[in-house]
């Protein structure tokens, strides 16, 4: 299959936030509404202070008609950040697990949902904080490259998304250098064979020629 330039140079953050749309969110609703058809299925009935689920754009619709509450995820909360924040800066630590998109989560409920979030200052440092560690790591991944794979498990859509570029060209480049390797090495080992057979010849046969 053909890898496309897109494929190969990424998406856009609005791209990617387009994705992370249908994603789901637990909301309040401030007014009673009945149940509402989408293509994917129904939602609803609401009634308010019952939560409910629904997907992210939906939440974000209703909050900027003044119809919901958005209710922050559980990884989205100041102390389960916090928390995130001092397992990922632990040595050696894996990449800790989270949603697919969520840098792009976050940053729509930050911008469209802020006065829902408790300590929002506190969440946007924590998630820059977050960001940034993770970042690290997976600059120290790619130096570990090798032509065989990288093995960076739960990283975030947006995360694979800034390394797509950088790492196809590395993964290329450092595959020509093995094969370049290779071939050397198969040149090196020929050259060896060949000049032990020539002395085995020479041992074998050489006193015929003395005389």
């Amino acid at each position: 299959m053909a890898i496309t330039t897109r494929q190969t140079e990424g998406f856009t953050m609005p791209e990617l936030e387009y994705l992370a749309q249908n994603e789901a969110i637990t909301i309040v609703p401030l007014h009673r509404m009945d149940r509402i058809e989408l293509v994917r299925g129904t939602i609803g009935p609401f009634r308010p202070p019952q939560k409910t689920v629904v997907p992210l754009w939906v939440a974000i619709m209703l909050k900027r008609t003044n119809r919901c509450r958005i209710v922050a995820p559980k990884w989205m909360q100041y102390e389960h950040l916090r928390e995130l924040n001092k397992r990922e800066e632990q040595p050696d630590a894996m990449f800790t697990r989270l949603p697919t998109y969520y840098l792009e989560i976050a940053h729509m409920l930050l911008t469209f949902a802020e006065d829902d979030l408790v300590e929002s200052q506190g969440i946007r440092r924590l998630l820059q904080d977050l960001r940034e560690v993770r970042q690290s790591k997976t600059m120290e991944g790619l130096r570990m490259l090798n032509s065989l794979q990288l093995q960076m498990d739960n990283l975030s859509m947006a995360e694979i998304n800034e390394i797509r570029p950088l790492f196809g060209h590395s993964f290329d480049m450092l595959r020509q250098l093995d094969g370049l390797a290779q071939a050397t090495e198969t040149e090196q080992q020929q050259s060896q064979f060949a000049d032990q057979s020539y002395a085995e010849m020479d041992d074998a046969f050489g006193s015929r020629y003395v005389h």
